[in-house]
């Protein structure tokens, strides 16, 4: 049998042998340039640097800053709080709350570029917002960075552990020298648990990254001294191997409301025209996820703005006023289509040391400190319009022990103007917002005495005079065994302020709870039953959310918490909640 195979098939298998080869080295050729495009300098490796902007947006709520096209102008403020015996307390600089700010799985490189520094600059990197109360400030972890004097300062702050609460201060400072001060870039380079900090690529320290953050970081800026201005031209973080990402409290802050027992819902039912409230701070609000979910949930329909209005906050110098953070706060419970009571414009305490050291020995003097307050009131009322349905327009006007001969506090307003200062107040917040409704804020006058004949004679005199004058806020805390409101007096009160034409609102409960839980509750449900079956009592409202921010100082000078509010420090339900729940269903 012949079994030589055609010629064209020898061609054939040939090409293929061929087209092999060539596919082959093909093959070859690009698995080589591969690894040089790998590992030659000649050909760099592809980059997997993810980059965020922390400028792009979300500046716009930081106080002592303007946001421009070159960079975040930031301007002296000089915010400090004050003790309640109106001594300087603790610096309160800007933090970024409302806003950007960072979130890191991965090691990262931070960038900060700064210009134009004239005078002191402050750059602060916190691993959480801090903590901010009328009378103090309590600091996490982080770093402060000052630049002055042709000098870097880095200052570590470990966290509060044991401080005592007014004398919070740096674990550690240490100052470089540098160039020129007017423009350098700072950087801070994550590797592992370390963390670099270098200045115009000159390395300053290493620190121990866990010893300071976590996954987040917030950042804070702000001017040391008056005078003091300079400019933020840039922030931004990379990393090669990804996981670096901002988050926009903007838009956390939208609660979707689902709970068919909350508080607000239950009211509606009830009495559609009464709210439930709280006061409301700006941290939690934005950083803490229960805390927002609580507030803006549907438990609430209204806020009290807690300190954010208060004067040492706004308004920290004589012709400076700064309601970023106030309007932050707004912002977030009006999205979340809750009402806002304004809390407070008149006030003897939480006063800037400026206010403070105003003089009152002339006539002319006393008529200028009764200018500066009706200024503030305007402009306060002003800047906020329609968007706060109600103010606290005098808060605590009765003196702590009212007697025949002590009934008003003796404070700057009063030395100044007298008794009249009551009505100059109110008259001056109705011509800034004559829609508003406007209340005298005290406590004790759940309770028959001198405080509450002291009230009523009050109210009767400005309802003579034709005083704008809408309601009475009771604050009606509860501080200790023995203090209890008794609900009877209680709508008794709100009766006899009715009858005068003025409405009434519980505006700060709060309940110890060392007579254990069952008291606590009993006493929150009895003050709200007498409120909302009282048609002139149009709310109820506690000061304060969860205990995690029940906070004061001890006698030690150190921090301590409260078991006050609702919800526990871990934002559990305590039984007040439910006994809460029966009152608004029954």
């Amino acid at each position: 049998m012949d079994t030589a195979q055609p010629r064209h098939l020898h061609i054939v298998s040939h090409k293929k042998v061929v087209l092999a080869f060539i596919l082959a080295a093909f093959f070859i050729i690009a698995v080589g340039a591969l690894w040089l495009m790998r590992n030659s300098p000649l050909f760099p490796a592809a980059s997997t640097t993810n980059q965020v902007d922390l400028l792009s947006s979300g500046w716009d709520h930081v106080p002592g800053v303007t946001p421009a096209s070159d960079g975040l102008h930031v301007t002296y403020l000089g915010r400090a709080i004050v003790q309640q015996d109106g001594s300087p307390g603790l610096d309160n600089p800007s933090i970024n709350l409302y806003g950007t700010h960072l979130h890191t799985t991965k090691d990262f490189t931070l960038s900060a570029a700064l210009k134009d520094v004239n005078g002191g600059a402050s750059l602060r990197l916190y691993a959480e917002a801090p903590i901010v109360q009328d009378e103090f400030r309590v600091e996490p972890k982080g770093l402060d960075i000052t630049i002055e004097n042709s000098v870097v300062t880095v200052a570590r702050w470990d966290g509060y552990k044991n401080q005592k609460l007014l004398q919070q201060k740096p674990t550690n400072t240490t100052s470089y020298p540098i160039g020129s001060q007017k423009n350098l870039t700072l950087t801070f380079e994550h590797t592992g648990n370390q963390l670099a900090i270098l200045s115009d690529d000159k390395e300053l320290t290493t620190l121990p990254y866990s010893n300071y953050f976590n996954q987040e970081m917030w950042f804070g800026v702000s001017a040391l001294d008056p005078g003091d201005t300079w400019t933020l031209a840039s922030l931004s973080a990379s990393s090669n191997a990804g996981g670096v990402s901002t988050i926009n409290t903007q838009q956390t802050t939208k609660v979707k409301q689902t709970n068919p027992d909350s508080f607000q819902t239950l009211a509606k039912k009830k009495r559609s025209d009464f709210l439930i409230g709280a006061a409301v701070a700006l941290t939690p609000s934005v950083a803490d996820e229960k805390y927002r979910d609580l507030v803006y949930g549907g438990n609430f329909g209204m806020i009290t703005t807690e300190n954010v209005l208060k004067w040492q906050f706004v308004h920290p110098q004589p012709q400076v006023y700064d309601f970023k953070e106030a309007d932050a706060l707004v912002d977030i419970a009006r999205k979340n289509g809750l009402h806002v009571q304004g809390h407070t414009l008149v006030f003897g305490e939480a006063n800037p040391k400026w206010v403070q050291e105003l003089p009152t020995t002339s006539q002319a003097d006393k008529d200028a400190v009764k200018q500066v307050m009706i200024d503030h009131i305007t402009k306060t009322v002003t800047h906020f319009g329609d968007r706060i349905m109600a103010w606290d327009v005098v808060n605590e006007p009765l003196a702590e022990d009212v007697s025949d001969s002590n009934i008003l506090r003796n404070h700057k307003w009063h030395t100044a103007m007298g008794e009249s200062y009551i009505a100059t107040a109110l008259s001056a917040a109705h011509t800034a917002n004559p829609k508003a409704k406007l209340y005298i804020n005290d406590f004790g006058l759940e309770a028959d005495g001198e405080r509450w004949d002291a009230m009523l004679a009050l109210v009767k005199k400005l309802k003579a005079q034709n005083v704008p004058l809408d309601g009475i806020g009771f604050e009606s805390h509860v501080y200790e065994a023995g203090d209890e409101i008794d609900p009877t007096v209680l709508r008794q009160h709100i009766q006899a302020l009715s009858k005068l034409g003025v409405s009434s609102h519980v505006s700060e409960m709060d309940v110890h709870s060392d007579d254990g839980s069952a008291t606590q509750a009993k006493q929150y449900a009895d003050v709200l039953s007498a409120c909302i079956n009282e048609p002139s009592c149009t709310s109820w409202a506690t000061w304060g959310v969860t205990d995690r921010y029940d906070i004061f100082e001890a006698d030690s000078g150190k921090l301590k918490y409260g078991q006050d509010f609702l919800w526990d420090a871990r934002s559990n339900p305590t039984p007040a909640v439910a006994e809460i729940q029966k009152t608004l269903k029954e």
